[in-house]
Order: C-alpha cells, then sequence, then structure tokens
C-alpha cells in the first residue's frame, strides 16, 4: 500500500517537472531516471529478485527510445548518428546482461549512459 502511494506521489513528480520543461532539460531527466533504474536493476540481479530485474530492463529500454525518439535526426548530423548508435548499444548490452545477469555488463552501460549525461549537462551550461 505505501509503495503505490509512494509510486503515485513519484510519477507526479516526474509529471510535474516534465511539464515546465524544456527538451535539453527533458532529455536530463531521461538520464537522471536511467541511471537511477540502472542502479535499481544492478541492485535486483545482485538479490537474486529476476522479476523486479526484468521490470527494471523493461523501464530502461523504454527510456532508451525516449532518447532515440528525442533525436534531431534532419538537423543533427553525425552527432544525431552516433547517439542512436550509443543507444542501440546500451540496449544490446542491457538485453546481454538480464539474459546473464551480469551486473559487469551494466557497468559499461553506466559508463556510456554517464559521459552522455555529462555532455548533456555541459550543453546547457554553454547555453546559460
Amino acid at each position: 500500500m505505501l509503495d503505490s502511494g509512494f509510486q503515485a506521489y513519484r510519477s507526479t513528480a516526474v509529471e510535474g517537472r516534465a511539464a515546465g520543461a524544456d527538451i535539453h532539460k527533458l532529455v536530463l531527466m531521461l538520464f537522471d531516471g536511467f541511471l537511477e533504474e540502472l542502479e535499481r536493476v544492478a541492485g535486483h540481479i545482485q538479490a537474486k529478485r529476476f522479476d523486479k530485474k526484468a521490470q527494471g530492463i523493461e523501464r530502461l529500454l523504454r527510456i532508451l527510445g525516449g532518447l532515440d525518439a528525442s533525436l534531431d535526426h534532419d538537423n543533427g548530423g553525425e552527432i544525431a548518428k552516433n547517439m542512436k548508435s550509443l543507444y542501440g548499444h546500451c540496449g544490446q548490452a542491457l538485453l546481454q546482461a538480464s539474459l546473464k545477469n551480469d551486473v559487469q555488463q551494466l557497468d559499461s552501460v553506466k559508463a556510456v549512459m554517464t559521459d552522455l549525461q555529462q555532455g548533456w549537462l555541459g550543453l546547457g551550461s554553454q547555453a546559460a
């Protein structure tokens, strides 16, 4: 009961932040959510909570889909193409980590996504 209340609060809080955010902030929110969920998935693998791991992997793949959908392929040129490739690589690595219950595979995804997040943070500070 408490867990469902917390989830409802969290969902409302995220929706509220998203409603007032520009695309840059929305992408950063996706990166934040991705990295938080990635940590939870690692914990689920370590604790052998494989049903929760599967739900987490599904959420991670949906977030990657959202990040991929945010790419501007018409104006993004080589950067958009490379980002798409990195998102695809991360998706494949997530599936492999899930199949093998391999936390180390998640570390490579975390490294890529943290680097991308830092790049987006840098873009925001340049624009400010």
